[in-house]
């Protein structure tokens, strides 16, 4: 496949890649980094309470299938399509770019905002060798995207919007009701047969970027043992989310979508992502495939 080829091109030429047989290996991605403790027990509260203004507790299951009512966070249904079943578990930010940007930011949701940059603070001061995430030096706090996680819920596989190798990078930081089971997340790379898996405790932050967000998917597990309520809050920079914004009714607002980042041509979701992330795996191992022909000649 030329490398020339743009994103777009990469998608319509890109064949996807048989699953390798089970069992995978458990690899950690080159590029994932988490960090406990990554926003003080003060942050994490406002920030818990700020998604459950009601009575700063768990609200009643009831609340997975209906619309919310007067007093409570305006969480909408992530998955419309299935409007009778699906459950009221996200909702965005809005993106806020540059200096301007964040200003707006701090002054609209302020625990957000707080806990955003504190987690970011934490883990620059951290110590942990980086380098494997390219997009760390340019990172800053636009838009933050949310998934509530009810025991059995879940969030089905995916890659996330392509860009050029190494733009793309998530900062997610969790917080939860109670830690007994913790939220599950999983990597996995299906064509290499490799898999990984992070339990999300409270006020734990995950950073992944470089080859964990070009080449490896991931999920959050449905698991019904799950013990608590986990609040997941995934933040990019503006043009790396994919996200569209969204009104009170969970409607997608127009020309919000998407806005590149770093260059390069690329569709959105999760179908024109795999086929991106398939075509790098597949010219990776041809890459690696002539290095092994040239030594052994």
């Amino acid at each position: 496949m030329p490398s020339t080829f743009n994103g777009k091109q990469l998608e319509h030429h890109a064949t996807v890649l048989p699953d390798a047989p089970k069992p995978w290996r458990v690899v950690q991605p080159g590029g994932l980094h988490t960090f406990d403790n990554a926003i003080s027990q003060e942050t994490r509260d406002k920030v818990w309470t700020f998604f459950h203004p009601k009575h700063g507790g768990v609200e009643g299951d009831d609340t997975a299938v209906r619309k919310p009512r007067d007093g409570e966070f305006e969480w909408y249904q992530r998955f419309k399509r299935f409007p009778k079943t699906a459950h009221y578990n996200a909702w965005h930010s809005g993106k806020f770019i540059g200096d301007e940007g964040a200003t707006e930011f701090q002054a609209k949701y302020p625990a957000l905002y707080d806990m955003a940059t504190e987690a970011l603070q934490q883990i620059l001061a951290s110590g942990q060798d980086m380098t494997d995430v390219p997009a760390l030096g340019n990172f800053k706090p636009e838009s933050v995207a949310v998934m509530r996680h009810c025991p059995g819920w879940g969030l089905g596989t995916h890659y996330d919007n392509s860009h050029n190798e190494g733009v793309g990078m998530v900062l997610m930081l969790s917080i939860s009701s109670d830690d007994v089971v913790p939220r599950v997340f999983q990597f996995t790379d299906p064509p290499n047969g490799r898999k990984y898996t992070v339990q999300t405790k409270d006020r734990q932050a995950v950073v992944f970027g470089g080859e964990c967000y070009d080449y490896w998917q991931h999920e959050s597990v449905h698991n019904k043992k799950q013990s608590g309520e986990t609040v997941s809050m995934t933040i990019r920079l503006a043009g790396v989310c994919g996200s569209a914004m969204r009104n009170a009714e969970g409607e997608k607002i127009a020309g919000s979508a998407y806005r590149p980042a770093g260059g390069g041509q690329y569709g959105t979701g999760a179908p024109a992502a795999k086929k991106v992330a398939h075509a790098r795996i597949a010219a990776k191992r041809k890459r690696e495939t002539s290095v092994a022909q040239e030594l052994a000649d």
